[in-house]
């Protein structure tokens, strides 16, 4: 990623929004050049690497420069010596040469220097470079992806400068139609504190209680809430870091909208900044699976889109477990209205099972049918919800009589 100091922007003080930097298509092949000087250099210094890149992008924009070095650097791979090793040979060096006081003679110079070097060698003609090969500069260029390319570089940039942006955020609201098992995971990871409300489009009815909360259909979804801890007390920038990596993990995602309260120095105004999935940021980047296990895979590929009445949602709730939250793993909906959630506990080492069971024993208000394996349908007998016995995999001829009995009878 990028640091603060890499950011390039700009803002429209009328609607207080703030825009992080995209490149256009006309300066895509301004970083050829840039590119074949890290493919041509490999051997050499970082710091002559680095030089060579500045030049072969006079053309960009100069406030981009240094950005898109930064970037590059970090796809290209360096070797350098052991940190300790080389400061420990630098003092033996030193003592050496203090000892000599003053020491004139160049000849001499590379005899105590080479003395230093196990096994013994001829010091090397950049007497600096040999000195302090272990400080970033002077680390070796050994290896850069042939395969990297210019378009791979634009969409590296693209998000850097998102994430970049971000690190001045306070706080970040998302608003999804859909993958939102994977957003509560990716703001688990990126250590967020969350909060999920329903959203809805105006006019739209409330839905009973016993039915799931539904999804982001027809204007119906869930804004998820990130911040930290300390934002309970106050305004804070101290989470910027955890929402870049979280926006590098939506951006696999679709169906989002994101918008974040940027303050970029400490009691301005804060900015609004506005991210959805169209903007196509870190565009290449591969999608999450879209399946957790074959177990589910299976059943979505047998009951396909929609059967008997009943359309099939992929992970499309929000369930509150107590304090905590849980995303089914399909929802059923009839064209009655009636809906149905379907957890499928296909993974069981203990301490997992004892953690799922717990958080499906605290859903309350909802449609849910829970398959477990046969051997543990008596302990999930327990729970509020209709179980599913399954020896490997799960029947259609199963699954379609539990659905319907949530039914209401017809008049």
């Amino acid at each position: 990623m990028l640091t603060a100091a890499h950011r390039v922007y700009r803002w429209d003080r009328q609607t207080s929004s703030i825009f992080s930097d995209r490149l256009e298509d006309e300066a895509v092949p301004l970083l050829e050049p840039a590119l074949a000087v890290y493919r041509a250099r490999v051997g050499q210094p970082r710091g002559q690497v680095r030089n060579a890149a500045r030049l072969a992008l006079e053309g960009l924009r100069p406030d981009r420069v240094e950005p898109v070095v930064k970037l590059l650097d970090d796809t290209a791979t360096y070797e350098w010596p052991t940190t300790a090793t080389a400061a420990e040979r630098r003092v033996a060096i030193f003592e050496a040469a203090a000892a000599r006081h003053p020491l004139l003679e160049p000849a001499e110079a590379r005899a105590l220097m080479a003395a230093a070097f196990t096994p013994a060698r001829e010091a090397e003609a950049d007497a600096v470079a040999c000195l302090y090969a272990d400080y970033p500069e002077f680390h070796v260029l050994t290896a850069f992806p042939g395969d990297y390319t210019a378009e791979a570089l634009r969409a590296d940039y693209d998000l850097a400068q998102a994430q970049a942006l971000l690190y001045a955020a306070t706080r970040v609201t998302v608003e999804a139609r859909r993958d939102f098992k994977h957003i509560l995971r990716y703001a688990r990871l990126s250590r967020l504190i969350h909060r999920v409300e329903r959203i809805q489009a105006a006019g739209g009815r409330r839905h009973a209680r016993r039915r799931v909360r539904r999804p982001f259909d027809s204007g119906v979804g869930y804004r998820f809430v990130l911040d930290g801890p300390n934002s309970v007390l106050r305004r804070t920038r101290a989470y910027g870091v955890d929402f870049a990596r979280f926006l590098a993990a939506l951006v696999h995602l679709a169906d989002w909208r994101l918008q974040a309260e940027i303050e970029l120095r400490k009691g301005w105004r804060p900015l609004l900044f506005t991210l959805t999935s169209r903007d196509r940021l870190g565009a290449g980047r591969g999608a999450p699976p879209e399946f957790d296990s074959s177990l589910e895979e299976a059943i979505a590929r047998k009951f396909g889109r929609q059967r008997a009445g009943w359309h099939l949602v992929r992970e499309g709730a929000v369930l509150e477990s107590g304090a905590t939250l849980l995303v089914p793993d399909f929802l059923f909906r009839h064209e009655d209205g009636t809906e149905v959630a379907l957890e499928i506990v296909g993974y069981w080492t203990p301490e997992y099972l004892t953690d799922k069971l717990a958080k499906l024993a605290a859903v309350r208000g909802v449609n849910l049918i829970v398959a477990v394996r046969r051997h543990l349908a008596v302990r999930a007998g327990a729970l509020p919800a209709t179980v599913l016995p399954f020896k490997s995999r799960l029947l259609l001829r199963d699954l379609l009589p539990r659905l319907e009995a949530f039914r209401s009878p017809a008049p």
